[in-house]
């Protein structure tokens, strides 16, 4: 429930997003319009938001587009801190409709709802398997319901790996209970990708700075691995250094397929086209096993590969997208006319803003700084600007090409931007690396 997508109708203004709510569904030009319309209002926060959201929830149809929507209006309403419509939210814990129940249940965590009551309509649904277990287990953990305790001890033993991992990392939270501690590790490295991305969302819920190297070594996207050490680092209570701290991001953000655990083999060397085709796998196990296989490959072959599929399908498939921008930076011997393109490809990619390819653009210049130093100062001038427009990591992975010239030559060069990066940029981390940098003798 992020925020990655949320105004992707620019051409829409609050009161048309309203209006759009207000209309009985035989004059809709869409069945999705009221499903766009409440998404879009997360851009306007405010009364007249709340009121068309809450509004639009007392709508009662059974008609498949007011479901949908009401689902997603409860989620804008949470994300928007409406605590007025907490009670209207709690009354869908009894809707027919398990997904509008797993999204009131969210929801009502969000906005801390401190009402016993709720709190025990949510423990009795954790009876019904038919429910989002994880869901309410975890709502439960983050409203921080002591009473839940026995209910949520039950399901540490459930047979789904999710649910267990949700159960295992509730009690830690609200009984100090880690004797399960162990099994969150075990679920990083589970052979379900979607268990194993589950298993990450545990380990942050559960605080487990302990599982911080197992974490840092699952085949996950590296997404959620930055996520979760984030969330760690960012927690008071667990007490990393700097340096810890620091060097666990750059691991991440460097994405070394050699430091990865794969789940998978191969029983006979595959033919480079088809590693290049691993890249595209949805597991991203299979994805760094593909990965650790072609970084010892001629990178002839793995050029021919390359531009055999990249207009076809690689340039628009986010995931090997993401992959061949660390891939163009960790082989070794490209030829004159392979670089050539490359060079292109990854200028491309290094200024891309499409959202879905959100990895690409710190991939790319790490990539880019290995293979073409003296020429990606106009990029680095770009990253180190102090524009807060760009994201963090555009920021650090700015940091990063600085910090692997060993001549200081880079430092010296930006010796002004990383004074302001330490000054006022809004990332502590950010703040953290160009004071180390600045600070390194």
């Amino acid at each position: 429930m992020t925020g990655l997508f949320d105004n992707i109708h620019a051409g829409l203004d609050q009161q048309g997003a309203v209006d759009i709510l207000s209309k009985e569904i035989d004059v809709l030009e869409s069945e999705s319009d009221y499903y766009m319309a409440a998404s879009h209002l997360i851009n306007f926060p405010g009364p007249k938001t709340s009121q068309a959201l809450l509004a639009f929830l007392d709508k009662c149809s059974a008609d498949v587009p007011v479901g949908l929507a009401q689902r997603k209006a409860v989620e804008v309403l949470a994300r928007l801190g409406v605590a007025e419509a907490t009670s209207k939210i709690s009354s869908f814990l009894s809707s027919s409709d398990v997904y509008m129940v797993e999204n009131a249940a969210w929801a009502l965590s969000h906005l801390n709802c401190q009402d016993p009551e709720v709190h025990q309509h949510m423990i009795d649904l954790l009876d019904d398997a038919s429910q989002n277990q994880r869901v309410l287990i975890q709502s439960l953990s983050k409203l921080s319901v002591k009473s839940a305790i026995s209910s949520i001890s039950v399901h540490t033993a459930h047979e789904k790996t999710s649910v267990r991992g949700a159960a295992i990392a509730a009690m830690i939270h609200l009984s100090g209970d880690q004797s399960h501690l162990a099994e969150l590790s075990d679920h990083l490295y589970g052979s379900n990708q979607m268990d194993r991305q589950s298993a990450v969302q545990d380990v942050i819920d559960a605080n487990a700075a302990e599982l911080l190297s197992d974490l840092m070594q699952a085949p996950i996207s590296p997404a959620f691995r930055m996520r979760a050490v984030r969330s760690l680092l960012n927690n008071p209570s667990n007490k990393l250094s700097d340096s810890d701290s620091l060097s666990a991001v750059d691991q991440v953000l460097f994405d070394d397929p050699r430091l990865i655990t794969v789940l998978h083999h191969y029983d006979d060397p595959l033919p480079t086209e088809l590693l290049i085709d691993g890249l595209f796998h949805p597991d991203f196990s299979r994805c760094y096993l593909a990965m650790q296989t072609l970084i010892k490959r001629d990178a002839q072959e793995i050029w021919s590969a390359i531009e055999n599929c990249w207009q076809d399908k690689a340039h628009n498939d986010y995931g090997a997208h993401y992959f061949l921008m660390r891939l163009f930076g960790l082989v070794e011997g490209w030829t004159d006319e392979a670089l050539l393109h490359i060079r292109k490809i990854l200028s491309d990619a290094i200024i891309d803003k499409r959202p879905q390819f959100r990895k690409s653009p710190p991939a790319a210049l790490l990539s880019y700084a290995r293979l073409f130093p003296e020429q990606c100062m106009c990029f680095l001038d770009h990253f180190l600007s102090g524009d807060n427009k760009l994201s963090w990591d555009m920021h650090y992975v700015g940091l990063l090409v600085i910090n692997s010239d060993q001549s200081d030559h880079l430092k010296n060069q930006y010796q002004c931007q990383l004074q302001t990066l330490v000054n006022a940029d809004v990332d502590d981390l950010v703040k953290l690396k160009a004071k180390s940098i600045l600070d390194r003798r």
